[in-house]
């Protein structure tokens, strides 16, 4: 599927970034939350212009995900900015080779069940995210490595589904969970810079 049906497929608040613009990753992402936390969720299908007549009823379950998630970050984004202080011995670039690869392996088997959870009622999700957002953030993980592992297991999972005989279209409406979980690492990171008197 090509950028453009993908963005028509989707919604106006994803950023297509050229290779060459990674060092800017977490300015955009950034930039790509305040865009989303803007989509009015009832209308923006319905402003694509997009060649398939999609409906808002079809996305419905996306739409209340949508509403839902961006509850969960003006939450998150409204509370009182904490200093937080970490040591730079348990930074995931300090450790040893052995003890970082368990670490990324652990990061990544938590993601995977935030992610296998996600769309599904479950009580203890944000408590789940929360938890993966600390690990990373007290080891100093870059943003750009947790988009690694959610590309990673998103990888995982189409090959999974075509050896089903499964369409992997599903997987797309994950972008939310990495989202999610990247605007609450974005903020922490944020918080965590000594504000100037």
């Amino acid at each position: 599927m090509d950028s453009t049906s993908d963005l028509a497929l989707y919604h106006r608040a994803i950023l297509h970034i050229p290779v060459t613009q990674i060092h800017r990753l977490e300015t955009l992402v950034e930039e790509a939350i305040a865009n989303f936390l803007k989509l009015s969720p009832v209308s923006y299908f319905c402003a694509l212009d997009s060649p398939t007549n999609l409906t808002t009823a079809a996305y419905s379950p996306l739409i209340q995900q949508q509403r839902r998630l961006a509850d969960k970050l003006r939450e998150r984004l409204g509370y009182l900015s904490i200093y937080y202080k970490r040591d730079s011995a348990h930074f995931v670039r300090n450790m040893a080779l052995t003890e970082r690869h368990e670490f990324l392996q652990q990061l990544k088997t938590d993601y995977r069940e935030i992610i296998l959870n996600y769309f599904i009622d479950d009580p203890y999700l944000n408590e789940k995210i929360d938890s993966f957002v600390n690990l990373a953030f007290f080891a100093d993980v870059p943003v750009a490595q947790i988009v690694e592992i959610h590309m990673e297991l998103i990888d995982e999972f189409s090959k999974q589904l075509k050896l089903e005989g499964r369409s992997d279209d599903i997987l797309q409406d994950y972008r939310l969970t990495l989202i999610d979980t990247i605007a609450h690492l974005c903020e922490m990171y944020r918080r965590s810079i000594p504000r100037e008197s």
